[in-house]
């Protein structure tokens, strides 16, 4: 683990002072069942180095992270007998985030579940798709880490 923050509750439950229900554990990773799941099942796949959100973790280990998802995802619809699954990050506090610590939430989902879905979506305006494209494309661009 290259980072800890002592405050941080995720931190602890890696650094083993806060129990938890361990799915999977490996060198950059710790899977485990979410205390207060959406549906039985939900778990938490959550980097074990301490990043305030998912833009600040490094590649190698977001990538390291990550691939351990379709393999979860295999085990908790089998287990669960879910007809799917959502993979869901909320990525800083208005996206809903309330762990300052990044990591991805793996939801099995049932037909008829009290989960709602769709979010609301909206169309780009004239040109705003080609604007916003050109907005990421230099920022991608002007990224350091590329």
């Amino acid at each position: 683990m290259s980072s800890h923050d002592p405050s941080c509750i995720f931190c602890k439950i890696i650094g083993g002072e806060i129990p938890s229900s361990k799915v999977l554990e490996t060198e950059h990773a710790l899977v485990f069942l979410d205390l207060n799941p959406v549906n039985p099942g939900h778990v938490l796949v959550v980097p074990k180095a301490h990043h305030a959100d998912l833009s600040e973790l490094p590649e190698d280990v977001a990538a390291e992270t990550a691939r351990l998802i379709p393999r979860l995802s295999r085990a908790i619809r089998a287990a669960t007998g879910a007809d799917g699954l959502n993979l869901v990050v909320n990525n800083g506090k208005v996206a809903g985030q309330t762990v300052f610590h990044g990591h991805w939430h793996l939801i099995p989902r049932h037909a008829g579940d009290a989960v709602h879905w769709p979010w609301p979506h909206v169309a780009y305006a004239d040109g705003a798709m080609a604007r916003m494209l050109g907005q990421i494309s230099e920022a991608l661009a002007a990224d350091p880490s590329r």
